[in-house]
């Protein structure tokens, strides 16, 4: 079940992604036009379902047990960290052409998610541990 701390992150991810997809569809159509690529809806997919999933995975460990964030955030940090690295290598395998392309907006969509993730958790997680003491 989806409680209220969940459904307001899932509204702000809404928000990141769609203004993300508005920034993209703007640059790509002016600026970087000849450096689009067919594969980056897939990328911003990718990163957005594996950012979501491992945050609420994080949310729930957070509410059952305080203690075991750590290993918690640990084991999804590895496992999205092998999903990246598993896509980023069958894609590249695939079509090495445009790698440079490929790997930059990779890293670009992987910054925006992770510093929108990591301000989110730490905000549920000064919410939460106030709420303990």
């Amino acid at each position: 079940m989806i409680n209220i701390d969940q459904r307001f992150f899932l509204k702000k991810a809404l928000l990141l992604c769609l203004v993300l997809t508005g920034i993209s569809l703007i640059l790509f159509d002016t600026l970087l036009k000849a450096h689009y690529l067919k594969i980056y809806p897939l990328q911003f997919g990718l990163i957005a379902l594996v950012t979501v999933l491992s945050h609420l995975k994080l949310m729930n460990a957070i509410q059952l047990n305080v203690r075991r964030f750590n290993t918690v955030f640990l084991s999804i940090m590895a496992f999205k960290l092998f999903i990246y690295i598993t896509f980023i290598l069958v894609c590249l395998l695939i079509d090495r052409s445009r790698a440079i392309e490929f790997v930059l907006s990779f890293l670009v969509l992987y910054i925006f998610f992770t510093v929108f993730e990591v301000i989110e958790i730490s905000n549920f997680l000064k919410k939460n541990t106030k709420s303990l003491n």
